[in-house]
């Protein structure tokens, strides 16, 4: 707009007619608005005046608009200006005169605006002009009206700018502790909350001096009781608004404040709730300082939970079990009425402390479940909903906590939580059952939350006591009160968890009764409510029949078609939530698969209701999932009318984007195909497996591997007679099996030869594509390997074995259709290739594996290194399966092999050499042994037998659990381990290869081995014990084990190592620990006392292990100790993911995190993942805290390193990664509640962080956190 336009804008704002005063005004703030809004001097001037003369408009109307234009003008003009405003509206709201209050309260309002949106270069002046002069109005003791706005602005000034005035900190608190002890409870009100904004920013010697002051004034013991009671909520803001920087003052202020809350005069429950409410804040922000004061706090808790002094409950309903009616108990608590009686904030406000104190202490939860449990069910009966609601989320914590920590606890331990609730669900579900018929919604649903998450803590916990349950279930079923979609909300979903955590048989008895409330759920209008009823009925169809194979109960034959009939409403139901129609679809599915021969005349009609689903795109992905349901049915459903048209949309389906609804069609097809596969038409079979073997690919290996099976079903579902008849036509029919006339015959045999050919012509392709992908593995390499078996299978088994065979040999050489050789596959490809082979080879019989012997042992005289590499990984996996001692010259071949010039080649010899003795221990793994002992002086030679050995103990390892093949025997045994402990003063390279075959040698002969090791830990060899600890870490596997019973008892004699005056030895003992905490933290818990201290030890830096190497030119610093300080963070790191509790509160893992992050790059990456981890657990994020402000100059002098102007490609991109991870760190601690109280981590955010280029990495660090987060919430 023209600056011609602006003037007649403002001309009009000067007019007397209100009316156009107002709208003149709003044209003024719309132009404001505007991002291309430029103003001169001249103009900044009269915007200025005019704002500033519309502030004081008579209209409310007008000057409410003007406020919003200098919240806009602000930004538009010069900092003079501003600050020229500020003034003005500074002196009247400071003015003495109280004839004008509006105008006061308009300005005032106004520099509240000004605080709001000032920033940047404006913040420091216009916040010390305005703290200036309301400090002065502080001063006007005897003008309410000022000094009560002054105190507002102040407080509004310092929050957000408090750390940028320093100097005026101590003026601030000079001149507002007096009025703490002000008769004007207002006044005394608003300079507690004034200090407490003030309080974070205040440096520790003034923090110190206004907590004196606070509890010197409690101490004195001679103030008013309105006094007392600000002081002590003073006290509890301070608390709470600098947190953890408070801890040192409570050995003075928990006594006090348990001391105002004893003594405080009758009636007087404000002063206790403010107690209570300061001793909450201790907890919650000072944990650690916190903790000597537990048995008190606690004890306060439960006093006060239960403080009722106007009203005494009859005990005999208490002890009776049901006493009186429960019309009489509700009139009773309904006829008592008092107004005045404040002491429910009291009772809330300690049952507060109480779940405070159960999540600060979870260590200590078996005793605070032991006092505090029977408390909290017994106020289950509070007369006061509102602090009946607290009563149900303190326990609902304490149920979550004991869900936390049970896994620290043995099972059969009586004095485990979990088993003291165990022996408490009698008595709170009766206490429960009694809330349930309550008459107030919110009762019964906060009910509800306690029972959904008792059974979430402890499954099956309330299967003696359903009956008692039932009925409260029903009435909040059936409840027609204004919030009854929540309350039925609640119920059916504690139902369903219910029916989920116990054995069907436990609620078989009440399903005829709760059927009535449930169906007439799923009946309701609003969405919620119905899908949660469908839920429910889903479950509910397995408690009327768990097992399909065995008869339906009589009498809940009735349910069933009452529950189809509701169901089937839904079901058909076009115009209702997407949400009911997904639940509809599949409890229907399942409904019909599990009862389908109760509902034989319903079926067809199902069918073609579940078919128009699929056939809809809203609703195709519940559909696929709800046949792939039926498929799966026991029950002979009479689906085969329907095969075709599901088959066609399902394989349709293949060719969709949707990743979800590909994975379900093809878990549906595979379902399909396994029980109607010889009903299958041949011609959709071929349209099938074309759509099918498109999405077999190294893209998506999950795809593949659904695609491979469905593939390996369909070639598994031939009859005997169909395969002979494949035997016989198919190498000679291949080419005229296309044939339409064919598809015209019907027939097994015929049936069955065109699903092998097309497997054969569509599947094959895509699968040779895949098998050379170097990320084929898991489930996709499982489905692969069985597939070529099942191929071997559908023609002549020589013929099409040979075929495939060359076909992945050419695959695995570099060969495409013929041509010439290429570039070597990767690595990992040509294993995925030998595997393939040989579980093609080795089902095929003798024969077989003698011709593909000899063809792979010309491969190796092959000149392409590419052919002898794939040759020998071919005989490894073909010897690890079969014996090949009677095939002439495979040993002398491999062995030779060692000794080839290209280190690929030997390394494959290698695991060929071990491959082959796999076969035949008997044969080869004395020769094997003799060679390892004769290579003694030549390292690298020694070095690859060691890895054929550890391939051969490896092998057996895993093998004897499935006891496919016989293992060691013990002189075997003996010879290896001899062998072992020779080799382990060998080369560094050597020695930790006899390390692991040392560990998996003890899975399989536990006692001897761990007996010989135990030898060696006193040896004066550093070598020798090197090896002996590093074994430990290849004992411990996933699952349990012989080898753990004997490891727990002297698991702790190896690990002391770690006081090994050998950095190698110390290393080796860090990183078995590692492996232990990852795999059974169990084995290593105990000893974790002594432990610790250990491993601390090797995160410091000594200098005595940095030296400096003279290059000449220069000098180079090298630091021995880096990669032990990484294994001992990489081991903390563990530590805290499987044992939190145990690192948690500790200061000297807090101090050793603090050092990583000093440390070098490598140390100070996992240091700020451990740092992330730790703030966002619930017992971590306040030990943080507390240590917060030593965090800030670590992590400020690395996003504030230089690199050097020389830095290469790889410098940078390690700088960059470091610097994410460290503001990945920032991003963790600035979302802890309370980290807002450090000064010197705001101040390091705003500078350092949220300014220059680190803004925007910073900004994406956030990004990427909130992507993964909504990702997860997904899953």
């Amino acid at each position: 707009m023209s600056a011609a336009a602006i003037n007649v804008i403002l001309e009009k704002v000067a007019s007397k007619d209100k009316d156009f005063r107002y709208m003149a005004t709003s044209d003024l703030l719309n132009e404001l608005s505007k991002d291309t809004f430029q103003v001169d001097p001249e103009l900044e001037r009269k915007l200025c005046n005019v704002v500033a003369v519309q502030l004081e408009d008579q209209s409310g109307d007008i000057s409410g608009l003007a406020v919003k234009c200098l919240g806009v003008l602000v930004r538009k003009v010069g900092e003079a200006r501003v600050m020229e405003l500020v003034k003005g509206l500074c002196e009247k709201v400071a003015a003495p005169s109280k004839k004008d209050s509006s105008s006061r309260d308009i300005a005032s309002i106004g520099l509240k605006t000004v605080i709001e949106v000032a920033g940047g270069s404006l913040a420091h002046p216009a916040a010390a002009l305005i703290c200036s002069r309301m400090l002065d109005g502080v001063t006007q003791k005897d003008n309410f009206e000022v000094l009560t706005d002054s105190l507002d602005i102040l407080t509004d000034v310092v929050a957000k700018f408090g750390h940028l005035l320093p100097e005026q900190h101590a003026t601030i608190v000079q001149l507002l502790q007096p009025y703490l002890d002000d008769s004007r409870q207002g006044i005394r009100k608003r300079a507690l909350h004034c200090i407490g904004a003030l309080s974070p920013c205040l440096s520790d010697a003034q923090l110190d001096a206004v907590a004196q002051h606070k509890l010197g004034q409690l101490k004195g013991g001679a103030l008013k009781p309105d006094t007392a009671r600000s002081y002590v909520q003073g006290v509890g803001a301070l608390s709470k608004a600098v947190g953890y920087r408070f801890g040192r003052h409570l050995t003075e202020a928990v006594p006090l404040m348990v001391q105002y809350g004893q003594k405080a005069a009758e009636g007087d429950d404000e002063l206790r709730e403010y107690a209570l409410q300061a001793l909450e804040s201790f907890v919650s922000r000072s944990p650690a300082d916190a903790r000597p004061f537990l048995e008190q706090l606690l004890a306060e808790a439960l006093r006060y939970i239960k403080y009722d002094p106007n009203y005494a409950a009859d005990d005999m309903d208490e002890d009776g079990g049901e006493g009186g009616s429960e019309d009489d108990d509700d009139g009773s608590e309904e006829e008592y009425s008092d107004d005045e009686d404040m002491s429910w904030k009291v009772r809330r406000a300690a049952a507060k402390l109480l779940s405070a104190l159960v999540h600060a202490y979870p260590d200590q939860l078996a005793d605070i479940y032991s006092k505090a449990a029977g408390e909290l069910v017994a106020r289950f009966r509070e007369r006061e909903e509102n602090v009946k609601a607290d009563v149900f989320a303190a326990y609902c914590d304490l149920l979550r906590q004991v869900g936390i920590v049970s896994g620290r606890y043995d099972a059969t331990d009586p004095a485990s939580p979990l088993q003291l609730l165990l022996r408490d669900v009698g008595p709170m579900l009766k206490a429960a059952a009694r809330q349930l018929a309550d008459k107030s919604p919110k009762t019964r649903m906060g009910m509800f939350t306690v029972l959904r998450t008792l059974v979430g803590v402890l499954p099956g916990s309330v299967a003696d006591h359903v009956g008692m349950l039932v009925p409260g279930i029903l009435l909040a079923c059936k409840d027609k009160s204004a919030s009854s979609s929540s309350l039925k909300i609640e119920a059916l979903t504690f139902l369903r968890a219910a029916m989920e955590s116990n054995a069907p048989p436990v609620f078989q008895q009440h399903v005829a009764q709760l059927s009535s409330g449930v169906f007439a759920a799923v009946g309701e209008r609003y969405y919620k409510v119905a899908a949660e009823a469908l839920r429910v009925c889903e479950q509910m169809v397995s408690v009327i029949r768990p097992n399909p194979a065995a008869p339906t109960a009589p009498e809940l034959a009735p349910v069933v078609a009452g529950m189809f009939s509701c169901i089937n409403g839904r079901l058909a139901a076009q115009d209702q939530d997407q949400e009911v129609k997904e639940c509809a679809i599949l409890c229907m599915a399942h409904l019909v698969a599990t009862c389908g021969d109760l509902l034989s005349a319903e079926v067809p009609g199902v069918l073609k209701l579940l078919l128009e689903r699929l056939r809809n795109e809203i609703t195709r992905l519940p559909a696929v999932k709800g046949f792939a349901i039926l498929a799966q049915s026991q029950l002979e459903l009479g689906l085969d009318g329907a095969l075709e048209p599901v088959i066609a949309e399902l394989t349709s389906f293949l060719r969709k984007a949707n990743r979800l609804l590909r994975q379900a069609a093809l878990a549906a097809l595979e379902a399909l195909v396994a029980k109607y596969g010889p009903s299958l038409d041949p011609a959709g079979t071929s349209a099938l497996l074309a759509e099918s073997s498109s999405l077999i690919s190294d893209a998506d290996l999950s795809i593949a591997a659904l695609s491979l099976k469905l593939a390996v079903t369909l070639l598994r579902q031939q009859p005997a007679v169909a395969q002979q008849v494949v035997e016989r036509v198919l190498p000679a029919g291949l080419v005229l099996v296309r044939s339409p006339l064919l598809q015209m015959v019907h027939g097994g045999m015929n049936h069955f030869v065109s699903v092998c050919t097309c497997v054969v012509e569509r599947v094959r392709p895509a699968v040779l594509v895949l098998v050379r992908s170097p990320l084929l593995q898991g489930a996709a390499l499982a489905e692969l390997q069985a597939l070529f078996p099942a191929l071997a299978g559908t023609g002549s088994p020589a013929a099409m074995t040979e075929a495939l065979l060359s076909a992945l040999l050419d695959e695995g050489r570099g060969r495409r259709d013929g041509g010439g050789s290429t570039d070597g596959s990767a690595r990992q490809a040509q294993h995925s290739v030998a595997q393939c082979c040989a579980v093609l080879v080795v089902p095929a019989g003798q024969a077989q594996v003698d011709a593909t012997v000899k063809q792979l042992l010309q491969m190796l005289k092959s000149a392409d290194q590419a052919s002898q590499r794939l040759a020998l990984l071919c005989l490894g996996e073909i010897g690890r399966r079969t014996d090949l001692s009677s095939a002439p010259n495979v040993e002398s071949a491999v062995n030779a092999s060692l000794s080839s010039e290209n280190e690929d080649i030997r390394a494959a010899a290698s695991l060929a050499l071990g491959g082959v003795a796999c076969g035949n221990l008997g044969r080869f793994l004395p020769a094997l042994l003799q060679s390892i002992e004769g290579a003694s002086g030549q390292s690298k030679q020694q070095y690859l037998l060691l890895q054929a050995l550890n391939e051969v103990v490896t092998t057996v390892s895993a093998r004897k659990a499935a006891d496919t093949r016989a293992g060691f025997t013990e002189a075997q045994v003996q010879q290896v381990l001899d062998l072992l402990v020779s080799c382990s003063r060998a080369e560094e390279e050597c020695r930790n290869v006899v390390a692991e075959c040392l560990g998996r040698l003890a899975l399989l002969h536990p006692s001897e081995v761990l007996a010989r090791l135990r030898t060696g830990l006193s040896s004066d060899s550093e070598h020798t014990r090197c090896v002996v600890v590093g074994a430990v870490k290849y004992m411990v596997v996933d699952k349990p084990h012989p080898v753990d019973d004997l490891l727990k008892d002297c698991l702790l004699d190896f690990l002391m190592l770690m006081k090994d005056p050998d950095r190698h030895v110390r290393k080796a003992a860090v990183v078995a620990l590692s492996a232990v905490v990852h795999h059974k933290p169990g084995l290593v818990a105990a000893g974790l006392e002594q432990l610790l201290p250990l491993l601390y030890d090797q995160t410091a830096i000594k200098p005595e292990m940095i030296r400096t190497v003279d290059l000449g030119p220069f000098k180079h610093r090298i630091d021995d100790g880096l990669e032990l300080r990484k294994a001992a963070f990489e081991c903390l790191d563990i530590l805290l993911t499987a044992l939190p509790h145990v690192l948690q509160q500790q200061p000297d893992f807090l101090a050793a995190l603090e050092s990583g992050l000093k440390d070098h790059q490598d140390v100070k990456a996992p240091a700020h993942l451990m740092l992330v981890k730790l703030a966002a657990s619930p017992g971590g994020g306040p030990a943080v805290l507390s240590q917060l402000d030593k965090l800030v100059e670590p992590l400020e002098k690395t996003l504030t390193a230089k690199l050097k102007s020389d830095a290469v490609k790889q410098e940078v991109d390690r700088h960059e990664e470091l610097l994410r991870s460290c503001l990945r760190a920032v991003d963790a601690l600035n979302r802890l509640p309370g980290s807002e109280a450090s000064a010197p981590f705001t101040g390091f955010l705003k500078r350092t962080v949220m300014s220059g280029p680190l803004r925007e990495k910073f900004l994406a660090a956030q990004a990427e956190r909130q992507e993964a987060e909504g990702e997860a919430m997904e899953l």
